[in-house]
């Protein structure tokens, strides 16, 4: 495979901006850090207990900035401080026909159903994710968000397995989610043989690379990615198949499954690994 023909230049950067990042119980006064824009409102940030309100100048110097980063980033971003050590999603913990523990599945309501531990001879622990059934709304996309972690640079690691589908037949794996309607989608399509590098933004989705690749109905196959500041590494099977570029959702979030339609669509050896703090690039 070309790899020119296939790493994606820059796209759509965003400007940098100041963000005010207040958290009540802790701090008795602003701090301003630096950071890419976010088409994210202050509604949603504050799931994560933070109130953030954006100013278009830069108000203080580089120095300033990076202390008060420093301290804020350690408290809403795990990567900042401590080891990176691998989260390993057991699945063999759950009983067979019961839902993911740890997971939060969208759309909510009687579709939660539809996620279910299902036996599988063929998984690593002889059980598996699934997905399966038609979602009412064609608007909302089957997520499982993991809760426990909540990354921005990371290594993601999963084994898919696209076992039926009329309209549509394959997963993936959305990151820096936000919202079940904002984040960052990685979509292997086994109906089209394509992998695809996604942003959803408040439920409108553009594509920013897609890609060519062998993906096998009730097979199992491995997909890779590296997510670090505005560069997302994809790999399928072990083989390197497209680098894309993109700023716009740069805070952390989750990670989750993702389906699509009546993908009836099985997950397994799921591992989360945080990346090293490294130098944000503007």
């Amino acid at each position: 495979m070309d790899r020119d023909k296939h790493s994606i230049s820059p796209h759509n950067l965003a400007a940098v901006i100041v963000v005010d990042v207040r958290r009540a119980a802790d701090f008795a006064h602003a701090d301003r850090v630096v950071a890419p824009a976010i088409h994210c409102s202050p509604d949603e940030v504050e799931q994560w207990g933070l109130k953030v309100s954006l100013r278009s100048a830069l108000m203080c110097g580089r120095t300033g900035i990076l202390w008060a980063f420093l301290g804020v980033g350690c408290i809403i971003c795990p990567e900042l401080g401590g080891s990176a050590q691998a989260t390993s999603i057991d699945i063999g913990k759950n009983e067979v026909g019961t839902r993911p523990a740890d997971f939060d599945l969208f759309p909510s309501g009687a579709t939660q159903d539809q996620w279910m531990v299902v036996r599988d001879a063929t998984a690593t622990a002889g059980s598996a994710i699934e997905h399966s059934g038609m979602i009412a709304s064609e608007d909302a996309s089957p997520l499982a968000i993991y809760r426990p972690v909540l990354l921005k640079n990371e290594d993601i690691s999963l084994r898919f397995k696209a076992v039926s589908g009329k309209a549509n037949r394959g997963g993936g794996v959305a990151l820096r989610v936000m919202a079940s309607d904002t984040y960052y989608l990685v979509e292997a399509d086994a109906r089209q043989d394509r992998i695809l590098f996604l942003r959803v933004s408040k439920g409108d989705t553009e594509e920013i690379a897609g890609v060519d690749a062998d993906i096998a109905d009730n097979n199992w196959h491995t997909l890779a990615i590296r997510a670090e500041n505005d560069q997302f590494t994809v790999s399928l099977d072990g083989v390197w198949v497209v680098t894309a570029y993109d700023k716009i959702l740069s805070f952390p979030g989750r990670t989750a499954l993702w389906t699509n339609s009546d993908s009836v669509t099985r997950f397994d050896s799921i591992t989360i690994t945080p990346l090293p703090a490294a130098e944000e690039r503007y």
